[in-house]
């Protein structure tokens, strides 16, 4: 069990370590970058919001993703 919490822990790092900017923990991101950091189109990352399968949250008419809503939805595929 420990293992896999190590192992988890290293997973998310590792996805931190990614951004370019540490500190893009707290911003949001928009759908583009939020597919890029998905490894998915931006047309399934949509589908996926339409389905409600991933956090949200729309400014005026835009759409944007915090890092712990990408991180929570990936979190929720492996289950």
């Amino acid at each position: 069990m420990v293992e896999l919490l190590l192992l988890e822990i290293r997973n998310l790092n590792a996805k931190v370590s990614t951004l370019s900017n540490p500190l893009e923990t707290a911003k949001l991101f928009n759908e583009d970058r939020a597919a890029k950091i998905l490894d998915i189109s931006k047309s399934s990352l949509i589908t996926l919001r339409n389905e409600g399968k991933i956090h949200y949250r729309q400014i005026g008419k835009s759409i944007r993703y915090s890092l712990s809503d990408i991180l929570e939805f990936e979190e929720s595929c492996r289950k």
